[in-house]
């Protein structure tokens, strides 16, 4: 999930770059890192998982943009000169290559930010799951209290609910993470997440309350 998320996240962006913001290019992306990361060190001051996540997290994420990025020559490689080096069929390969990155050389930076950019949106979920934790338990409980009510109340039962509302525990899940790995804009975390917890806790509940067989 992670890696498709990754990868069409960068792929909208490229199309952007092509399309809607050519004037922007790179700074698109690198304006919605500088928005997501103030999001995530004004909001993110206290957690569950970590006792300092905005020192924490900063400092895992320099250390992989050093890795992905520095270590592996990636970003000299970008602001080299290519085309003056060695013989004559070197500099020819030297001057494609460079001719190559000067019309890429947007897309590549853009693939540095939306990459920190993912990096800072799989952080704030992984800090966000004390949270669907506790509502998908409030759900569970709040499920088990109605069926044992129906129950004990001889209440009509059906198996459609039950089955129904089991489908969605998947994708209430997992469709809003992909999407907010995804979008090519700066959001505001608890837009997407507090929505996409309580959907999860009532599809949690219903399928839950609507289960028919003892447990």
């Amino acid at each position: 999930m992670l890696l498709v998320s990754l990868i069409f996240s960068l792929i909208v962006e490229y199309v952007g770059i092509a399309f809607f913001w050519p004037e922007e290019g790179a700074l698109h992306s690198k304006a919605v890192m500088e928005t997501e990361s103030r999001y995530f060190s004004e909001e993110f001051t206290r957690s569950l998982l970590l006792s300092d996540p905005v020192v924490t997290v900063e400092c895992w994420l320099t250390l992989a943009y050093q890795w992905l990025f520095v270590d592996s020559g990636f970003l000299g490689w970008l602001n080299a000169p290519h085309a003056d080096q060695g013989n004559d069929f070197t500099r020819t390969l030297n001057g494609g290559a460079a001719w190559l990155l000067v019309k890429l050389r947007e897309y590549l930076l853009a693939t540095v930010y939306v990459t920190l950019v993912f990096l800072i949106r799989v952080t704030i979920l992984v800090l966000s799951v004390p949270l669907f934790v506790m509502v998908a338990a409030i759900g569970i409980v709040d499920g088990l209290v109605r069926r044992d009510l129906r129950r004990y109340g001889a209440a009509y039962e059906s198996s459609f609910i039950y089955h129904h509302a089991k489908r969605w525990i998947k994708p209430a899940t997992c469709l809003p993470c992909v999407i907010y790995l995804s979008m090519p804009f700066a959001v505001y975390p608890n837009i997407l997440l507090l929505p996409a917890a309580l959907l999860l806790g009532l599809v949690i509940s219903l399928t839950t309350g609507a289960f028919k067989k003892y447990l």
